[in-house]
Parts: structure tokens; sequence; C-alpha cells
């Protein structure tokens, strides 16, 4: 024997896999796990294209290819893989300096590629083995970068998949055993009987799951996302940008609110004018993974004139140079550490140049190596924050209460005089919000209970509402609203809860930001939308620092902040509010499942019809019958040895999976065929053939009964 016979017949193929709705499983698995990973837009162009196109016809090649030993085939393949580890290697060095996200993205493109190569040569079922795992890798990787609700959707027709393609392998796997009896009775009741029953489990087992797991945190072990995807320098660095609001976004918009995206804020500006109307629509802006709800802060304003709020100090201090970057504390901030909270926030929309967060943030991982800190505590960035751009913040809350509160007694323990100066100062306040003030706050014994009181007749004697009239010329703002519309929204209602608590000699202060947001429970994240943008007070605490209150949303206390408990937290209030549009979804999502299993099918049947094309190409008569007959003794658990003539191989099939003495006759011709000294008449042959399709038909393979059934 040669060199290279002997090299062709250890790479020839080992048992390959005959079973077309293995195949076709696997297939649609693999493809789901694909199109989850491109759906999150992680990979770029070239893996992305490849892979749509570049599995299902592997699979569909390595059907038609899986008796041969693809020597060339392989050497191109191994060739390949080379190259994918070596471009994985070059990004994974680039990568690593920029975070757990870039360095996701070369490792998601390796596995594509991996995918792709694997899908050109996988005649057995050890490989088809091999494609299942991998999808389960990038889907793992999927799972770990995405910030999108369809991701369940995904897995949950990925483990269908995964479930019967294990199922269909196992009953592959019994056809290889020799038959014990003449008759073997089906293994199961049926493939649609038993695909019902995984569904079935499959949802079942996921339902529990989802609300019995303890819901994710975030830790310091985890390796922190960040990521911009431009670097854009503004014109004015620690100077503050906003592109939603027209006209630069360098100081807002006028008093018309022209020139403002729909889904722009006002009050992320350099001053907030309570004069100005309209509030932003329901576009998502960002997502936050978070552990538990919290406020999202931006800024401050501590300047009132009556109607709009300015920052007295907008002096900017340039932090950073390594990562993490470290925040220094400013003025009112007692306390420099306590519980860590850690969030990552997800842009999906322009806006300011302000890195959100807790209170009180002390670390940013952000791309820039750079930020610029105001002396309230503000940070912006000297880029322009887009969407796709990613930052993590650590802020470390002090251990709040209510007994914690009204302890640190401001009035009590005494107002430092730089606080005082900054955060007490007021115009002339009407005499009738002054009074207001002392009358509402008079039996409360602390300054916690006093703010509670304001906080309660503003709830009982005004109105929240988004319709209000236009602000007088010359009107007071906190006037107007307490005493003639008792109506507006809140930039109001904070702005008249702070002038209030100043002229009661406690130290508070406006800040705009956002609400928590609806968690969902699909992702663990925070939606926020653009309408979730607000303004509400802070008051300074001695030895605690700045504590949100909001006569119109309840602000959690960090002592008191209930993180969720489970995974599948609020998902029937979730459901209940998005139901129309998550049908639209899943409808999507099922068309484009269903698509691309109707392809997968077709493709594998053509490609099957093709090989057998091209395997009787060149054969003669008599080797076309003998490699069929082969093939039916395979698929039935009697394969044809190598020594074994026609008629051996015909007596011992009759004795065995098909029992049929038809068979015998059929053997017989075969022969004449091959070594008669006349040829077959083609009317005799076309005989024969049609003869033994009708044997074949008559005695399928036990998988094929059960799929009969």
């Amino acid at each position: 024997m040669s060199v290279w016979s002997a090299i062709k017949d250890a790479n020839r193929a080992i048992d390959p896999e005959p079973s077309v709705a293995l195949r076709v499983a696997v297939g649609a698995t693999v493809m789901v796990a694909v199109v989850a990973l491109l759906a999150e837009d992680i990979v770029g162009t070239a893996p992305a294209a490849a892979a749509l196109v570049g599995v299902p016809a592997g699979f569909a090649l390595s059907y038609a290819q899986r008796f041969s030993d693809a020597l060339v085939l392989k050497g191109f393949l191994a060739i390949g893989l080379v190259a994918a580890l070596i471009a994985f290697v070059g990004d994974l060095a680039a990568a690593a300096q920029a975070g757990f996200v870039n360095v996701q993205v070369p490792l998601a493109e390796l596995f594509v590629w991996v995918q792709v190569l694997h899908s050109l040569h996988v005649p057995a079922r050890r490989d088809l083995m091999f494609s299942l795992a991998s999808s389960g890798a990038m889907l793992s990787i999927t799972a770990a970068l995405s910030v999108s609700p369809l991701l369940g959707i995904w897995m949950a027709l990925w483990a269908v998949g995964l479930v019967l393609s294990l199922t269909l392998a196992y009953r592959s796997q019994l056809t290889d055993a020799p038959a014990l009896e003449t008759n073997p009775a089906p293994l199961t009741a049926g493939v649609t009987g038993s695909v019902a029953r995984l569904v079935t489990m499959v949802v079942i087992a996921g339902m529990i799951l989802f609300f019995v797991l303890p819901a994710a945190r975030s830790s310091r072990a985890f390796t922190f996302p960040m990521n911009l995807p431009s670097s854009i320098p503004l014109p004015n660095p620690g100077g503050f940008s906003n592109p939603s609001l027209g006209n630069g976004g360098q100081s807002g918009t006028g008093s018309d609110g022209s020139n403002r995206a729909a889904f722009g804020y006002f009050g992320f500006a350099e001053q907030l004018d309570t004069s100005l109307r309209g509030r932003p629509n329901d576009q998502l802006v960002m997502r936050v993974r978070a552990p538990a709800p919290a406020f999202w802060r931006g800024q401050t304003f501590d300047t009132w004139d009556g109607r709009t709020w300015t920052l007295s100090d907008d002096e900017a201090t340039v932090v950073g140079g390594n990562t993490p970057i470290r925040t220094r504390p400013t003025l009112g901030d007692d306390r420099p550490f306590g519980e860590e909270f850690i969030q990552t926030f997800y842009l999906e929309a322009v806006g300011p140049n302000v890195v959100f967060g807790a209170y009180r943030i002390t670390d940013v991982y952000f791309p820039e190596r750079f930020l610029f800190q105001l002396t309230d505590g503000t940070l912006r960035s000297g880029v322009e924050l887009g969407s796709e751009t990613v930052y993590t913040v650590v802020s470390h809350r002090p251990h709040v209460t209510e007994t914690a509160l009204r302890a640190a007694d401001p009035l009590v323990h005494g107002v430092p005089d730089d606080i005082a100066d900054r955060y007490l100062q007021l115009p002339d306040v009407p005499d009738n919000v002054v009074e207001l003030a002392r009358t509402v706050t008079a039996s409360a014994p602390t300054t916690y209970d006093k703010i509670r009181a304001l906080e309660a007749w503003m709830a009982a004697n005004t109105t929240y509402s988004l319709d209000i009239p236009p602000l007088p010329p010359g009107a007071d703002a906190v006037e107007h609203y307490l005493f003639e519309t008792q109506q507006g929204f809140c930039e109001q209602i904070g702005s008249s809860l702070v002038v209030m608590l100043r002229s009661q000699g406690i130290p508070a202060r406006l800040v705009v930001g956002y609400v928590p947001g609806d968690r969902n429970p699909f992702t663990g994240l925070f939606d926020v939308k653009a309408s979730d943008a607000h303004s509400w007070a802070e008051v300074w605490f001695p030895g605690i620092g700045w504590q949100g209150f909001d006569p119109t949303a309840a602000v959690p206390l960090s002592g008191d902040a209930e993180p969720p408990t489970t995974a599948g937290a609020g998902v029937l209030d979730y459901l209940s509010t998005r139901l129309p549009r998550i049908a639209s979804t899943l409808a999507w999502a099922l068309r484009v499942a269903l698509v691309g299993g109707v392809t997968l099918v077709l493709v594998s049947i053509a490609g099957r019809l093709l090989e057998q094309r091209r395997r009787r190409r060149g054969q003669s008569w008599d080797e076309a019958m003998n490699e069929l007959l082969a093939d039916a003794g395979l698929v039935r658990g009697r394969p044809r040895d190598t020594a074994e003539t026609t008629v051996e191989f015909v007596h011992a099939l009759v004795a065995g999976p098909i029992p049929d003495e038809r068979l015998v006759g059929v053997a017989a011709a075969i022969d004449d065929a091959a070594f008669g000294t006349a040829d077959l008449s083609p009317e005799r042959k076309h005989d024969i053939e049609e003869t033994l399709d009708a044997i074949l038909t008559a005695h399928p393979p036990s998988r094929l009964r059960s799929l009969a059934r």
C-alpha cells in the first residue's frame, strides 16, 4: 500500500451519519445561535454574511460528501482555522485594553468563523455534536453581551432544537446496533408527539427557572463594560453639550422650546428655565444594568432667580489618567464611602455629554482616559456621547434609612458656612411661599419630617399635569404653581420643594437626571425612556451627604431599596403593558425561524439529490444497484462487509432487517448484469429497480417507521 493510500484510509470518514432529520435539526439549531448573535450586531459584516450563507450550504455539502475522505477540503479548513486564530489573537491584543465588551467581540467572531468552517465537513455524528456545542458557546457570548429582550426567544428556540437534535442522535445511534428480531417494534410513538412533549417540557422548565433563579448581580469580579463607537472631541473641553437640544446644544433652547428633538429634555442644559413647556417622548434613550433601582443623576443647579435655575460655579477639573477614573469628593459629600453600587449604561440615543449614575459616583470605567468634574460632582466627557456608547459607574452609597436621616438633622447639628452660602441662597421669595412652608412644617420635629410634610401637602393640594398654562411674564414660578394654577410637572414641583426648604434654613438643590425606568425581566436591565427625564430635590444631611426627595415619585433610600429577588420579578406587569408589541416581535421571529428551517430542509434535499446523481454518473448499472443495496443495509443496522458477495449480503438482509424473498431475485439479476455474457435489457433493469424500490418501501428502518407514524 502506498503512503498516499494509507493517508486516505486513515482519513476516511468513520461511520458517516445517514440521518437527514438529525442533520436538519442540528443545522437549524446552529442557525438559531448564529441569527441570535447577528441580531445583536456584535460581529462584523464579513463573518455575518459568511455565517448566513456558509452554514446552511456547508451542511448540505457535508451530507453530499459524507463518504469522501475530503483530504483537500480538510487542508483548506486547517488553513482557514489557523488564519481565524491569528486574526483573533491580533484583535485580542488591541481590544483587551478597551474592556470586556471589546474583548468579547473578537471571541464571538472567532466562534462564527469556526462554525462556518466546521460546517463544511461534518460527515459523522460526533462532528454534528461538536456543531451543537459550538453553537451553545456562541449563544453564551450573545447572552453576555445582549441588551435585547429578543434573546429569550432565541434561547427558547435553541433549547428546543438542542433537545430534538440529541433525541434524533440517540435514535440514529440505536440503528447502528444489530437487529435483534425480524420485525423490531418502533422505539416511540412518533416524532410528532415527541417534539410536542419536548417543546412543552422545555417551556415549562424554562418558566420555572425564570421565576426561581435569583436575579443577576453586578460584581467587581466582572470586567466592567465600556465602549465608544466614535471619539469626536467637543469644541469646549469641560463645557456642556447636548445635540438633542439644537443650537449646538451649548445653551439649551429658547423659551418656546424650538430646535429641540422630540426626545431632548430641556433640563439637560446650562440652565433650567421653568417657563418652558413640553416633555420628551417615549423613545428609548438608554438601558441600565444595576442590582436595584435608583435615580440616575446627571447634574445639579443651585442658584434660583424666581424662574430659572443655574449653576453658580461651573469650573471643571480634569480627573482620570488611569482606569478606572477616580472622582474627587465635592462640597457636601460628608461620607466618602458606603455600599458599593455598580451600574452599566448602554446609550441608545444621542444626548448630553453628562455621565449619569447614582449618588455618589467614585469610579468610572470610561472609554476615554479623562473626564471633567464640576464642583457639584457633575461629570462631563470631552467627547460626544452617541448611541452604542457604553460605560460603567461605581457608586458608594451611604446606608440611608428614615432613622438615620432623622438623627442627622442639619437644623440640630448646624450647617457649615460654605454649604449655607451656596445651598441656602434665595432671591426675594414671596411672603406667602415662606409662610406656607413655615405653617406646613411647624409641627414636624426633624428636618426629615419637615420634608415629608411638604411633600404630603403638595400631593394633597396640587396636581401633576403635563398640560399647564404658560408662566406669565414677571411671575414667580413657585408662587404661580402653589397659589395660582396648583398644576405643574417635575420642574415646578421640585423647584417649589427646594425653595420652601431653603426658606426654612434647610440646604437643598435641584437635580436633573432620569428616574429608574422599567426593569425588563428578560434582560435584567432598566429600560430608560426620554419621558423618564426628571428633576427632583436633594437635601444635605451632616454625616450622610446628599439625599434625594420628590413629591411625584418615590426616591428609594439605599437602606430600604429592595433589589429584584428573582430573574422573573415583575414579568407580569412588564408584559401587560407590552403585549401588542411583544406579539408582533414574536410573530416576526417565528416567521424568520420558519423560513430558515424550510430553506435548510430544501437545501438538504437538493444536496442529497445532487449527491446521488453525482455518485451514479459514470457508474455501471450493477455498481449503482450494489451501492443502493449497501446504503439500504447500512441504515437498517446491517452494513455490508467488504468480503461479502452480493448474494451473500442479500441472504443476510433477508434473514435480518429485510425479510423479503424477492430480494434474492434482485441479487441474481445484479450478478447477471455484472458477470453475465449478455447485457440486461432496459426494460428488465427498470423492472428490477421498481421491485427493489417496492421492497425497501415495504421494509423501512425502524427510525423511518417512527417518522411515518
